[in-house]
């Protein structure tokens, strides 16, 4: 547990609760998602390939920057231009 704790970084944590986040969601509201058209199934897919690609770009940037302090303000920069852009759709 505590190597985990280690391993982790902003983006990382940020992600997964995310995609936790999305896959509550989801499963929640699963009847008025999965509605006639479905639109609202491809939505959440799309929702959670946004989360993965976080993870995969929080991948990236632990193999190319091994400073673990810059690794984490370039990951909470781009938490914070996420979360803006976020909270802009929801409004």
């Amino acid at each position: 547990m505590l190597t985990l704790i280690k391993k982790m970084t902003i983006l990382k944590g940020y992600s997964l609760v995310y995609l936790a986040c999305c896959l509550i969601f989801t499963i929640g509201n699963w009847k008025i998602i999965a509605q006639e058209e479905g639109w609202g199934v491809v939505y959440m897919i799309g929702l959670i390939t946004i989360g993965l690609c976080g993870l995969l770009i929080d991948f990236v940037m632990i193999l190319l920057i091994k400073n673990k302090k810059i690794l984490n303000g370039i990951g909470a920069v781009l938490v914070l231009i996420f979360s803006i852009e976020l909270w802009i759709e929801l409004k």
